[in-house]
């Protein structure tokens, strides 16, 4: 490798063992130091012509020319292609190269997930794809991220909703028409039918311009209900984006996970979001949402709320959610919302210890103002195995309640993940921490994170891990850069 020349190297040797069909190349990264040009590309799709082994492709630092976009379509669209994952081309190849590569997308029978994060992505390419996803059978998982052109008019193309909306449009135009005209001018065509994915499950639009609109447009979509997994981290969806998830859970009766980070909700729409979910219990409960017995977040197990704006409002309507036993939700991530206090969480623990439903797995506070009152409550949440407490302000009370509440009987049990980095523990609070778990206290407990905490800057700390190591070999403390290996068991 020579550094500061790119693309100085071609594909050749590459292409003699894909044509050779060698076992060992399943998965392929062309770096940015190989050429990747129009005769490379086309050399790579002639060598694969017999191959059976490569299942992954990766080369998105390369630009790509429509036609070379082309060309790898292509490649997909050949029946015995056995690629089953690719990210190729850069933020150059735009809505042109994106549709002359849907074209084989929409005919392949080996593809399953497709990247195309930040590749210049508009409106027009996303029809390309909303009519390739329409006969993609294979095809589950799609990443559009950090395409920011893409806005609500694009997942409204991908999502079938503006084929829709431009048919009532001309419809109504139609009868406009037809009223100056006079009766009996005859009837409008009948509008095209929206494209429904034929495979699509997951679907990340991380930092792509949606507003609330488009995930309205999205709700009112039938491809909705098709969705197991959508990311919308990024997107400036404000408080209105509240009202937009809630129609979008009563729709996507299939979701199981929704990534909201930093979309800016607000604590009006997360109150509003969280209002839908109440709507919802867990698959045994009696209550219905219609017919099919879904809607309302039924069947979402992960919820990431993180750096949401959320506050007291929110944090109530969850409390109410989850008592009664609102879906299937297992994780929970509220880092990052500062207003969220110690009443609010405490109360959320109430709630769990509470809940009829499943139990909740995984919670993430991080970076909320969390105390005493919040551990003690969540120390008896049944099945509670991921707590995230990173740079929640615990101080002297906070470490005291949690260190009191592992030497009470039963609390923590199924307590596996537990972090405490960046909590303002002092010697006393961590002695006081790590001597409750050397007395066996959170029995299931492997994995503890305590780094920047004042603790383990002083000298002392590693004497005060001496014990607990010994006690138990199982349980890792992370407390430097490298210092801990995994658990290991006896």
């Amino acid at each position: 490798m020579v550094w500061g020349q790119v693309g100085t190297r071609g594909l050749d040797d590459l292409a003699s063992r894909l044509a050779a069909n060698d076992p060992k190349l399943q998965s392929l990264t062309i770096l940015k130091q190989r050429r990747f040009g129009h005769d490379d590309v086309a050399l790579l799709v002639r060598s694969m012509a017999s191959n059976t082994h490569l299942t992954e492709l990766y080369a998105s630092s390369h630009p790509l020319t429509p036609a070379a976009a082309g060309l790898l379509g292509d490649m997909l669209a050949a029946p015995a292609c056995p690629l089953r994952h690719l990210c190729a081309g850069d933020s150059s190849l735009g809505d042109e190269g994106v549709a002359a590569l849907a074209r084989g997308v929409g005919a392949t029978k080996s593809l399953t997930s497709l990247d195309l994060a930040a590749k210049g992505l508009g409106p027009r390419g996303a029809a390309a794809l909303a009519a390739a996803l329409a006969t993609a059978e294979p095809l589950t998982h799609l990443v559009l991220s950090s395409n920011p052109n893409l806005g609500d008019a694009g997942l409204a193309a991908l999502c079938g909703a503006a084929s829709t909306a431009a048919a009532d449009a001309a419809e109504a135009g139609s009868a406009a028409a037809g009223a100056d005209e006079g009766a009996g001018a005859g009837s409008s065509a009948p509008a095209p039918a929206a494209p429904v994915w034929a495979g699509l499950r997951r679907l990340e639009l991380a930092g792509c311009g949606v507003t609330a609109a488009g995930v309205r447009a999205l709700a009112s979509s039938a491809n909705a209900a098709r969705l197991e997994e959508l990311r919308l981290e990024g997107n400036a969806l404000g408080p209105q984006g509240g009202e937009a998830l809630a129609a979008l859970l009563q729709a996507a009766t299939a979701l199981r996970s929704l990534h909201l980070r930093g979309t800016e909700l607000g604590d009006e729409g997360g109150e509003q979001l969280a209002a839908a979910l109440a709507g919802a219990r867990a698959p045994s409960g009696e209550d219905q949402a219609g017919p099919s017995g879904g809607g309302g977040g039924r069947s979402l197990t992960h919820l990431d709320l993180a750096d949401c704006r959320l506050g007291s409002k929110t944090m109530a309507a969850l409390c109410s959610a989850l008592e009664s036993g609102a879906g299937s939700l297992q994780a929970l991530v509220l880092a990052g919302n500062g207003a969220v206090g110690d009443a609010d969480a405490a109360g959320l623990g109430a709630a769990l210890a509470a809940r009829q439903g499943p139990a909740l797995q995984e919670l993430d506070l991080s970076g909320t103002t969390v105390g005493s009152a919040t551990l003690e409550a969540l120390s008896s949440a049944p099945g509670l195995r991921q707590l995230g407490l990173v740079g929640c302000p615990l101080g002297p009370a906070g470490a005291a309640a949690l260190a009191s509440s592992l030497r009470s009987e039963g609390r923590w049990a199924d307590l596996e993940g537990l972090s405490v980095s960046g909590t303002g523990l002092g010697m006393a609070e961590a002695g006081a921490l790590l001597a409750a778990l050397q007395e066996g206290s959170a029995p299931r407990l492997t994995s503890l994170e305590m780094g920047a905490n004042p603790a383990t800057q002083d000298d002392a700390f590693p004497g005060l891990l001496e014990g607990l190591r010994a006690a138990r070999p199982g349980l890792a403390v992370y407390w430097r850069a490298g210092d801990d290996p995994a658990p290991v068991s006896r």
